[in-house]
């Protein structure tokens, strides 16, 4: 990196220069600014009146001149409270006070008296209630909500959902759009995690942040996103002030009330949060310092439960084998495996002591016991464990600002910020180790630490051009794992680990194992992301005229050091073959046979792997931004906004060119990678030969982008991201005002999207396998037809990675990326809103807004496998036994990804606000969303899905992938994973507000009481934020399949006992009535009969086993398996439980001298403890109503001096 940062000054210097000749950038700094028209009493402009701006808290002096047709503009001011005053030859001077807010454009069109200047017109509070000029649509919330209002924890993104069309905090989905559209910046800088496109691992402390603004729609083109969050720093002011806070709160004395899973306690809960703040001047008027430190401690148990083998299973017994329908699970004994592959079952499915592993014990050791209240439960089909596992986080942030004026025309300001944070869950993180284990699988650890600085110049070149260059940093060091990181797990549990790595191993039993963590011992991939970047932002704000004219660019550079160590220490697998019946018709196994538990209780793995990782991927990437924006007053009531920006990445890069990517061009007859430019691959460095010699060996070739005419980088450069501003705003009335706005947007993905599945790709990657179900791919089904060798148990099964190694001939997996349809995101988005200051300081605002999303990445399969009923159907004869032969080219297993997602979005909203007044402040909002989409990958994610995928993550399927094999183009298979977002709900009602009661010295009841009584009768205030909304949309499961309309009515949802716990019966789902107690059977039975093939929701076949009877060409009968064709469901058609939840908190303020103040505030969460139930499970429709889905109601307390 080093060498490289010449060339990034060197294109700094380059690009500032530019700015100053033609157009530039514009720094998202969070500045606010003044505009108007100067008029006398007859509507005539007023020329050159100088006005001028008192920032009242650091006694810092800006000023200007009207133009020739009155018209004045101050960009670039400090948020705070400001004197304005305006004189002019011949008139009586004017005086105004008004507040501006973070990013905020404030209007004053002053109205000169004629009289001599020593006559003063004052007027306070001059700013208006609504916006009455520009296209955006935005929400303020100042310094008063950021500290009273309660929070459940101290983390800024915890009130950006008080904004209308915000979902998801610090992941937000603005107006629906994808996680990843919005930008989130700290003065300027962006806050954003690179790799998982939400905030920064580590949020700026909340007693450092004087304000932030969240534009949702209609921004102009300085801003490159469509949706950008500012979060503005506070700063010293001429007079010295600070404060130190203690936040407390724990589970002692009902502190925190019992939630439905805790029984007859509280869960431990302890949390501490403090700091300290100071500011004031170096040199008055000129000089300011601020400083801030914060600290958060938590320690917590957090629930969990899950289904554990009991005892007697470990032994042997698996006679209670069983599905929630009520199928019966047979066991059989591979041994007794003949020639033909028939097996006879274990007698009562218990298999015998003698056949018992050692291997089996010792994950018996490492594994919980049933436990809680449901231990006695069968966890075939029910949670019989339940526990508390200790989470610990400790973060702690340290800021230091300073701010210079050298003059009216120049000042300088510069933050350093620090944080770091460390965070400790033992256990409930992919796994469940015993309670009291402190460093197996299961368990979590993250180690944070963020820097993030700025400096900004502004300059004032006359009254009508200034200027804002800004130098910004960001570096975000993230390590994360498991507290096993370093411990040699592998060997303790006589595991293979050839590369003698430490580490929890991820261990899975697949087949009718659902205990654990989805059937595994998983544990967190360790890895490191250290996230850096370097920005020069400059922007000129220039008034001609009518015209405000901004123009500016940025220039940002990044450098991500990302490592995935991606399961070196071992994944394995016990699948359920060895202890299943083969079906010899259909060269499968039987339906409800086998289990791979019983595999691992007979030591018997079906697949054994260690894998080569190649370290750190040095991804870098270039972003340019070029705009130019005209705020044109075309009329006195009537603004015009025209704007024009284009923004561009570079294609990605590794510093060392270790990427490599597939010609989809191509792909079906060639196994052959390519890598950028001209480099060879035998000139990359730190790939081991024989990792290079083994994929040779196994067929693999490859060739250099230039030599197969594909995009020197592997994917094209996008150099058509110009994005478009138009919108109106227009005065009505001094009442009323009407604006709209439309904008086209563009960014980039996240870099988990790309190298959570890239990571692996060949050569660079080696998973070295020991495939023993099918014997690296030579001998498929032979765990399911053989008994089993010596060499095939755990101790004696290797993997082998000495030399060159034979690769499996199974189909090989990799993440290409579609250079043919490959662009930046983008967006189009629009609104109208009308509003109205209908009593003083409060406004209505009604908005209608829409988006538009293309070009958004998008999962899609390419080389699938034929589905096997459409095998059959076509050929009549049954599949290879290597289904990989089924794909055009045998070789790849693709998870390919382009951009050809799209999404659309409509929204209302309806919003009453009073800023704060007379004691009272409030804000009530709601809003109704439909937001459909293709793609709606969360933030931190890999982004891989599939094909019946109804979370966002939905695959484009091929068509041998539909029951019949339709010719569907690709725009209509895209279109089938079209539907309701599962993250947005449709409707949406919040409210916040903050109340001082009118009682005390000084104010309207007691004013005159004497400083005792005031100390107990004065200084109370409340606070509060209230949130209901509708249900999410949700899906039934694509395991089975409808029949009819599942959903119910709300007196229809019956309650009972069933599988151990209190249910409600949300839609009509699949499970055996019977087992149900406490309800109305018939009433059940009704809604969930007995008979299986009555059922709304069912799996299909005669067998309710999702496979088909097909006639083979011979006249057999063969039965198929659907579960690899899309599912015919509807998707996200019905809404999910609603919730709501209100918070609520009373502050005392009591004044210790007269510069000292203390407040005493307690807050209570979920102030009526009102449990918010789960989602049903998908295929039983069950509703869980012993637990909620919400914290029960806690209570803080803090203290704060201030002075």
């Amino acid at each position: 990196m080093r060498k490289r940062l010449p060339q990034f000054y060197s294109l700094a210097a380059v690009l500032f220069f530019a700015v100053l000749l033609a157009s530039t950038g514009w720094a998202q700094t969070g500045l606010g600014t003044l505009k108007g028209t100067v008029t006398d009493q007859s509507g005539a402009a007023v020329p050159n009146a100088r006005v001028t701006l008192l920032h009242q808290e650091t006694g810092v002096i800006r000023s200007s001149q009207t133009s020739a047709i009155g018209v004045y503009e101050i960009p670039a001011l400090p948020i705070g409270r400001y004197r304005m005053t305006v004189e002019a030859p011949g008139f009586k001077k004017f005086e105004a006070t008004f507040l501006l807010q973070a990013g905020q454009t404030v209007v004053i069109d002053p109205q000169l008296e004629v009289g001599t200047v020593d006559v003063v017109v004052e007027v306070t509070d001059v700013a208006p209630v609504i916006t009455t000029v520009g296209m955006e649509l935005a929400d303020v919330k100042d310094a008063q909500r950021i500290q009273q209002l309660p929070l459940n924890g101290r983390f800024i993104t915890n009130l950006f959902d008080l904004t209308p069309g915000v979902e998801g905090g610090g992941n937000p989905r603005v107006l629906g759009m994808k996680v990843g559209s919005a930008d989130m910046l700290l003065d300027g800088i962006s806050l954003v995690d690179r790799f998982g496109g939400g905030m920064a691992r580590v949020q700026p402390g909340l007693n450092t942040v004087q304000e932030f603004r969240i534009e949702t729609t209609g921004s102009s083109a300085r801003y490159s996103r469509p949706a950008t969050v500012q979060l503005v720093t506070k700063s010293g002011t001429n007079e010295f002030h600070g404060s130190v806070f203690e936040t407390h709160r724990n589970n002692f004395g009902g502190l925190r009330a019992r939630r439905r899973e805790d029984g007859n306690k509280a869960s431990q809960y302890i949390r501490n949060e403090f700091g300290a703040s100071a500011g004031g001047p170096i040199v008055k008027n000129k000089t300011f310092w601020f400083a801030a430190y914060e600290g958060f401690r938590e320690r917590l148990a957090q629930f969990a439960r899950t289904q554990a083998p009991t005892p007697a299973m470990w032994q042997g017994d698996l006679s209670n084998a069983i599905t929630q329908a009520g199928e019966r699970i047979t066991i059989y004994d591979p041994f007794s495996s003949t020639p033909e592959g028939l097996r006879m079952p274990f007698p009562g499915n218990r298999i015998p002591s003698t056949l018992i592993h050692p291997f089996s014990e010792t994950m018996h050791k490492v594994s919980p016991d049933p436990a809680g209240p449901n231990a006695g439960g069968n966890p075939w089909i029910e949670p019989n464990f339940e526990t508390y596992y200790p989470d610990h986080r400790d973060i702690n942030t340290l800021t230091i600002k300073l701010d210079h004026v050298f003059s009216e025309s120049d000042n300088l300001s510069g933050r350093f910020t620090r944080s770091w944070r460390l965070a400790k869950l033992y256990g409930g993180r992919f796994g469940y180790p015993r309670p009291g284990t402190t460093d197996a699988g299961g368990t979590g650890l993250s180690d944070t630490k963020v820097y993030n600085s700025y400096v900004r110049w502004n300059h004032v070149f006359s009254p009508a051009m200034v200027n804002e260059l800004q130098l910004s940093n960001h570096r975000s060091a993230n390590t994360s794992g498991t507290l096993a990181n370093n411990v040699p797990w592998a060997e303790r549990l006589g595991l293979p680990n050839p590369f003698g790595v430490t580490g929890w191993p991820t261990l899975c039993m697949s087949g009718n194992a659902p205990f654990f963590f989805g059937g595994c011992w998983d544990s967190d991939n360790r890895k490191d992301e250290m996230l850096t970047h370097y920005q020069l932002e400059d922007n000129v704000t220039w008034v001609r005229g009518r015209h405000s004219i901004k123009f500016g660019g940025k220039l940002r550079y990044e450098y991500n050091n990302i490592r995935e160590l991606q399961q070196a220490q071992g994944s394995h697998d016990w699948g359920a073959d060895w202890t299943a019946l083969y079906d010899p018709i259909g060269d499968q196994a039987r339906s409800f046979t086998g289990s791979g538990f019983a595999s691992l209780l007979l030591g018997l793995p079906t697949y054994l792997s260690n894998q080569y990782n190649r370290g750190f991927f040095y991804f870098e990437q270039q972003e340019i931004g070029l705009y130019f924006h005209d705020s044109w007053k075309v009329h006195s009531r009537a603004t015009l906004e025209l704007g024009l920006r284009w923004d561009k990445w570079t294609a990605y890069e590794e510093k060392y060119n270790r990427l490599v990517n597939v010609n989809l061009d191509t792909y079906q007859d060639r196994f052959e990678v390519v890598t950028p430019k001209n480099v060879r691959m035998e000139d990359l460095p730190g790939i081991p030969r024989s990792v290079l010699e083994s994929w040779r060996a196994r067929g693999l070739t490859w060739k250099t982008a230039r030599e197969v005419g594909m995009p020197d980088n592997l994917i094209p450069a996008d150099n058509n991201n110009f994005g478009p501003r138009l919108g109106i705003a227009v005065r009505l009335t001094d009442k009323w005002v009407l604006r709209g706005g439309y904008g086209e947007y563009f960014w980039t993905m996240p870099l988990s999207q790309i190298l959570q599945t890239s990571r692996t790709n060949p050569p660079l990657n080696l998973r070295f396998t020991n495939e023993i179900a099918s014997q690296q791919g030579r001998n498929f089904n032979y765990a399911l037809k053989n008994a089993p060798s010596a060499n095939d148990f755990v101790g004696k099964a290797t993997v082998e990675t000495t030399g060159i190694v034979p690769i499996s001939l199974t189909a090989r997996s990799m993440m290409p990326w579609d250079h043919r349809r490959w662009s930046d995101n983008r967006m189009q988005s629009w609104h109208f809103t009308l509003e109205h200051q209908f009593m003083r300081e409060t406004a209505l605002r009604l908005t209608y807004t829409g988006n538009h999303g293309r070009d958004l990445e998008q999962r899609f399969s390419i080389n699938a496998r034929e589905a096997v009923y459409n095998y059959i159907a076509r050929t009549g004869k049954v599949p290879p036994s290597n289904r990989d032969l089924l794909r055009p080219n045998p070789n790849w297993s693709f998870m390919a990804a382009n951009h050809t997602g799209y999404s659309n979005s409509h929204t209302l909203q309806a919003e009453v606000e009073r800023r704060y007044h007379d004691g009272l402040g409030f804000q009530w909002f709601y809003t109704f969303s439909r937001v459909l989409t293709t793609t709606d990958a969360g933030g931190f994610t890999s982004g891989n899905g599939n094909i019946n995928a109804t979370n966002g993550l939905f695959e484009v399927p091929e068509n041998v992938q539909i029951l019949g094999a339709p010719n569907l183009t690709y725009e209509q298979r895209l279109r089938l994973g079209y539907y309701n977002s599962a993250f947005v709900p449709a409707h949406r009602i919040r409210w916040n507000g903050i109340y001082t009661l009118p009682v005390g010295r000084g104010k309207r009841f007691a004013t005159n009481a004497s400083r005792g009584v005031d100390a107990i009768i004065g200084g109370w205030e409340f606070a509060f934020i209230g949130d209901w909304r509708s249900g999410y949309w949700s899906s039934v499961s694509s395991s089975r399949y409808l029949f009819g309309d599942p959903t119910l009515k709300a007196d229809e949802r019956l309650e009972m006992t069933i599988f151990g716990r209190r249910q409600r019966l949300w839609f009509r789902g699949d499970f055996d009535p019977t087992q149900a107690k406490d309800v109305d059977q018939a009433r059940l039975q009704q809604l969930v009969p007995v008979d299986r093939s009555k059922r709304v929701l069912r799996p299909l076949g005669p067998n309710f086993d999702n496979r088909l009877p097909q006639v083979l060409a011979d006249g057999r009968i063969t039965y198929t398996s659907i579960t690899d064709t899309v599912n015919w469901n509807a998707r996200n058609f019905f809404r999910g439980p609603g919730a709501w939840n209100l918070d609520f908190a009373i502050f005392k303020h009591f004044r210790i001298t007269e510069r000292v103040r203390a407040r005493l505030t307690a807050d209570f969460f979920n102030v009526f403890n009102h449990p918010n139930d789960v989602s049903p499970d998908s295929t039983t429709g069950l509703q869980d109503l012993s637990v909620s889905a919400n914290e029960p109601r806690i209570i803080q307390f803090s203290l704060q001096i201030e002075w």
